[in-house]
């Protein structure tokens, strides 16, 4: 039996090949680090690539969401302006009731001091041209408060 025909190995053989199997091992390695960090870059790069179109579509979203807000807040801000005008109608209102009651105090007034002037018309007729001077005098400063109580 020899050494060549079984499966035994020298050490000899070993320590021999062990410088070129280190150079071997080094090179291989370094193929398959090179090999290997090309892969690692493609797929950092695809990763990059995903991330990207991930935070465009985020940001799309958001814009187009922002830009329905603003359009919401135009319309928003149109009612407000509606409303401030019909405000200012309603104050206006407001105003005419609150000048209602001097309103109906000078209609009732006028009233009163119609009814004092015909009553003195009644009276100067019954007394004496010179009381009657007097009285129409009377009559013309009610006539002018009257007139005073239209405005």
């Amino acid at each position: 039996m020899s050494a060549a025909t079984e499966k035994v190995h020298q050490i000899e053989d070993y320590q021999q090949n062990e410088e070129v199997l280190g150079a071997d091992i080094a090179s291989g390695v370094g193929e398959t680090a090179q090999k290997d960090m090309g892969k690692v870059a493609i797929i950092i790069s695809f990763m990059a690539v995903v991330l990207l179109v991930v935070f465009f579509y985020g940001l799309n979203q958001n814009l187009t969401s922002l830009t329905a807000e603003v359009k919401d807040l135009q319309t928003v801000r149109g009612d407000v302006e509606a409303l401030n005008s019909q405000m200012a109608v309603v104050d206006g209102r407001l105003v005419e009731l609150e000048k209602l009651p001097t309103k109906t105090r000078h209609i009732i007034m006028d009233g009163i001091i119609e009814e004092m002037n015909q009553k003195a018309a009644y009276v100067g007729a019954q007394l004496s041209e010179e009381e009657q001077a007097k009285l129409a005098k009377v009559q013309e400063l009610l006539k002018d408060v009257q007139s005073g109580l239209q405005k």
